[in-house]
């Protein structure tokens, strides 16, 4: 049996750890849709230079502030919202004198009948029977819709989730 060649190192003796200090600051509150949600959507935002920027930052808010059980990702190199697991909004910033919001049933095409049947308001143009495109060019537009807009992500999300 092979002898035991003593080592030249010494054990590191443990180092003691300080107890933890008590902040008496309130804990932060969970991680809402209308904040980065994950290091996605931080460094998308870091470098977002849309000239409607401010306007995309109220959208995300409102769209947030309607189901807060959305959870905010990237797609399609922009804002999107999924729930259930599903995408169901998505912004749409190609153009850069708008911000569009699109409504959809997420990645796979679901059979419809007929258009479906949320917007009474007037928000949205529609692509296909499943697929809504709400656009805005200004702060004014997006202060004037945003009743109906919270609404109107309410009322998108209770008919196409199920």
């Amino acid at each position: 049996m092979p002898k035991k060649v003593a080592s030249s190192r010494s054990p590191r003796p443990a180092k003691a750890r300080a107890p933890a200090a008590r902040s008496k600051a309130p804990a932060a509150a969970p991680a809402t849709a209308a904040k980065a949600s994950n290091d996605a959507v931080t460094r998308w935002l870091a470098s977002c230079r849309h000239a409607l920027r401010a306007e995309l930052d109220t959208l995300r808010q409102l769209v947030a502030a309607a189901e807060p059980r959305l959870v905010e990702g990237i797609k399609w190199n922009a804002p999107s919202y999924a729930f259930d697991g599903d995408d169901r909004i998505t912004f749409n910033l190609s153009a850069k004198d708008r911000v569009r919001l699109i409504f959809h049933c997420g990645v796979k095409k679901r059979a419809t009948k007929g258009r479906v049947p949320v917007d009474d308001r007037g928000l949205l143009e529609w692509a296909a029977d499943d697929r809504g495109i709400a656009t805005f060019r200004s702060a004014a537009e997006v202060a004037a819709a945003k009743q109906s807009l919270l609404q109107l992500v309410r009322d998108w999300l209770a008919a196409t989730t199920g």
